[in-house]
Order: C-alpha cells, then structure tokens, then sequence
C-alpha cells in the first residue's frame, strides 16, 4: 500500500463493534473535523484522495489534510488501543506497565507495588520473559526510591532480571538458529520456557527431516504437541503458535502420504480453533494453511466426495476475513480449485473457477499463477473438445508466456500436441501422447513447473484412457 493510504486501509479494517467504540469514544469533542474524514474515507471503497479534497472544499482542514489524517489515525489507534486492553497476556502487561510510570512519577510507589505483583504474577505463568524484565526493572527502581541502602535486596532483584534477560538472548539464538536450521547449531542447555522449547524442537525436526530421518523428526513434533496440550492456560494463550507446529506435523503426514492419519488430525485442530474467540490476522493466516493442507490431500485423493463442500467452506472463510487477506492468498485458492476439480475431471466446475481468475485479474496478481490458470484453461477447453476454441486460446497462451520469457521446449511439444489433435479420433490422440511422453523424457518439463500443473500425470492418464 501507499504511504497516503496507509489511513484509508486502518479504517477498512475496522469491525462494525470496533467502528461503534470509535464513534462514542469521540463524541462530545470540540474536534469534529476528524469524525467528518472518518465517515468520509470509511465510505470509499478504493481510496481517492481527490475525492476528499473536493469533498471538503469548502472546510478549513482541507488545506491542512496530511495533518488531520496523521491525528485521526492516532484516535484511530488510541480507540483500538483501548478498546482491545485485554486482548492478549502481552496487551495486559503493558498497560499495567504504562500505570506504574504514571504511578511511579506521582510517587505513589505502594499502588506501584500493588500493581507489579501483579503483573509479575502474570508474566511468570506466561513465560513473558520480555515484558517480566521490565516489570523486574520497574520493581527495581520502585524499591530503590523506598530503600536507597538495601544492596542486598537490590542486588536479588537485578540478578532476577539477569535470569529475564538470559532466557530472552536464548529466545533470540533460538530465531536465529531458524532462520538457517541446517547450518545452525544450538546449546544443550535444557530450559523450562515453552515458546523456547518450540523453537529448539522445530529447529531439530527441521535437521532430522534435512538428514533423511523422518521417524525421529515426526516423534520430536508429536512429543512437542503433547507438550502444548498439557499447558492448556498457556496453549489458549499462545494458540496461534500451537496452530503453527501442527500444520508443521499434517504437512509431514501428507508428505508421507497419511492422508487418513492427517485427515483425523485436522477434524482435531478445526475444533480447537473452534474454542479461540479472538481471530487475529495470524491465526488466520495458519487456517487458510490448514486448508492449503487439506486440498493437496484432496489433490492427491480421488475418491473423496466432499471437496466441494471444503471449497464452500474456504470460499465463505475468505469473504468473511477478505479485510485481512491479501488478494494473491484468493487467487492462490481460486487456482487450486480450478486445479482440482480439473483432476477430478469436473471440467464445467474448473472452468467456472478459471473463469473468475480470467475475467477479474489486475496488474498485483502473480504472474506464475496466472500463466499456469491460462495453461489450465488450454486443458480443460481440450478435454471439453472444444476445437474452435483451441487455437484462439493457443494464441493468447503464447502471447502471454513470450511477454515474460522464450518458450521452452517443453510448452512448444505441448502447445502443438493440443492445438494438432483436439478433434483427431482416439487411435491418433493416443499414438500422438505416446510419442509426446517419449520427447518429454529429452526435455523433461521442470519440477516446480510440475508443482503447478502435473502435465506427466495428465499425459499418462490420456494416453492410458486411449488405451482402452
């Protein structure tokens, strides 16, 4: 996004309860002009700058519009500040924080005591290392502005803080080590701290699967989920980690092909998720994995006959989240729709969603993905034999792809076996896939390319369905 629109997509994500608290929290101020380019910008539905000025022509603050955009999206944000306090453990424990400042510098130090009791209480169950240090530095100067000559105490509560702060640089060598799990290597030290265990174990799991030793990689991420679920308080807390090392597990089971296993396991995990009240952008972003998860299993199984009812179900998750999901998250979807029921032979269904990638593409969409739905859309125009068509939509293809790169030889052997025997009768189809299987075998079609759209497999399967 632009830096001038920055304003307009804060509003947009705003829920309707969170609009209404902005709204009450701001009325009786003097300032309305900011309420005004609120409901203003609130009813655009792409941002058009002009669109204000002119709007607004006739008010004072149009001259000053930068100003009064920088100070509504701080009430904006002042209002989301408030409004979500007790969002989250962390959330809770910086607002007690910002209280003992205020207390603190009021010289109220006993409310200051009071409150980061409780707060350390807090941060300890919840493994806050980072935010405990601050609480300790807090209880630190609280108690050196009560008992300037108690070293003793002083030097307990510092060494506290040490102990914070250890366990926190091991956090972040645990982020680094992941960043390069291969490479890497970690200290043997054992530590209590679930969110640093996490990290050690997926750093691990990552090295064993590295080393071809998936048997000792799925033990370490089954033993690390057990972990979780014997800290319930902390896995609520925490859950959109949680959510992260099982997709990390179902994406192990369907590379081993434990389709029914993965299955099971991710009627689990929709249940789970089902108990979390609070949907954060995060969270979100680790479902629409799990159901990533859940259609290449449904790529890779034939005979499973709900899949359109999962599509339904991700189509009506992705429109009711549409504020917080990037567009190429959709098209990635939409492809793989497109891409499934093209397996499964439903061409008509394919088509549609080929279609609404088609028709509604823009400029920001991955190229890749739109070069493979035009290469989609070629397949299924030939399975539905339709040969009018073919040499148009062989000609937008490869139009499209020399805009980008050369053909290759592989797309040149493809592009000719379909545009030559889309109304040839099967003896032809079939001796044609023959000999185009034996040219693939010189030039062999790239495996990320097949990662797309396995044509190997597509060509197999006509050349065997010729067969008979």
């Amino acid at each position: 996004m632009k830096k001038n629109e920055e304003l307009f997509y804060l509003i947009k994500s705003l829920t309707k309860s969170e609009k209404r608290y902005f709204r009450l929290s701001s009325k009786g101020g003097e300032d309305t002009e900011y309420l005004l380019l609120f409901d203003a910008i609130e009813a655009q539905k792409t941002y058009d700058e002009t669109l204000i000025k002119t709007q607004f022509s006739d008010k004072a603050f149009i001259n000053q519009l930068t100003t009064i955009k920088n100070y509504l999206k701080q009430r904006v944000l002042q209002s989301l500040r408030n409004y979500h306090a007790k969002i989250s453990i962390q959330a809770e424990l910086i607002s007690i924080i910002k209280n003992v400042e205020i207390l603190f510098h009021k010289g109220l130090y006993t409310i200051c005591n009071s409150e980061l009791k409780r707060a350390e209480k807090k941060a300890i169950n919840f493994q806050q290392n980072v935010l405990l240090f601050q609480i300790k530095d807090w209880k630190r100067k609280v108690y050196q502005a009560l008992h300037p000559q108690d070293f003793e105490t002083l030097k307990d509560i510092i060494t506290e803080q040490k102990q914070c702060l250890d366990s926190t640089t091991n956090y972040i060598n645990l982020l680094l080590a992941n960043t390069d799990p291969i490479n890497a290597s970690l200290s043997h030290k054992k530590t209590n701290h679930l969110q640093n265990k996490t990290l050690k174990a997926l750093h691990l799991y990552r090295k064993h699967l590295a080393s071809n030793n998936p048997k000792k990689a799925k033990q370490l991420i089954e033993k690390l989920i057990k972990e979780w679920e014997q800290q319930p308080e902390l896995l609520k807390e925490y859950f959109t980690t949680y959510f992260s090392v099982y997709n990390n597990y179902l994406g192990y089971l369907v590379f081993e092909k434990l389709y029914k296993e993965a299955f099971v396991r991710i009627l689990f995990l929709k249940q789970k998720a089902s108990e979390i009240t609070v949907n954060s952008a995060s969270l979100i972003k680790e479902k629409l994995r799990l159901y990533n998860i859940e259609l290449e299993i449904h790529r890779n199984l034939k005979d499973i006959h709900n899949t359109q009812e999962v599509i339904e179900n991700i189509h009506g998750f992705i429109e009711e989240n549409k504020n917080v999901i990037p567009d190429n998250y959709w098209l990635s979807f939409r492809f793989q729709f497109a891409n499934i029921y093209f397996q499964k032979r439903d061409f008509q269904k394919s088509l549609h969603w080929i279609n609404d990638i088609l028709n509604n593409m823009t400029k920001k969409d991955r190229k890749d993905l739109i070069t493979y739905t035009y290469w989609l859309n070629l397949l299924t125009h030939y399975e539905l034999g339709n040969g009018f068509s073919m040499r148009y939509l062989i000609d937008a293809l490869k139009k499209h792809i020399k805009k980008k790169k050369n053909i290759e030889v592989y797309e040149k052997l493809l592009l000719k076996l379909l545009s030559k025997t889309v109304e040839l009768p099967e003896k032809a189809k079939k001796d044609a896939f023959g000999e185009l299987a034996l040219e693939l075998k010189k030039n062999p079609i790239p495996n990320f390319i097949l990662g797309y759209i396995n044509f190997n497999q597509w060509i197999e399967q006509k050349y065997e369905l010729y067969s008979l």
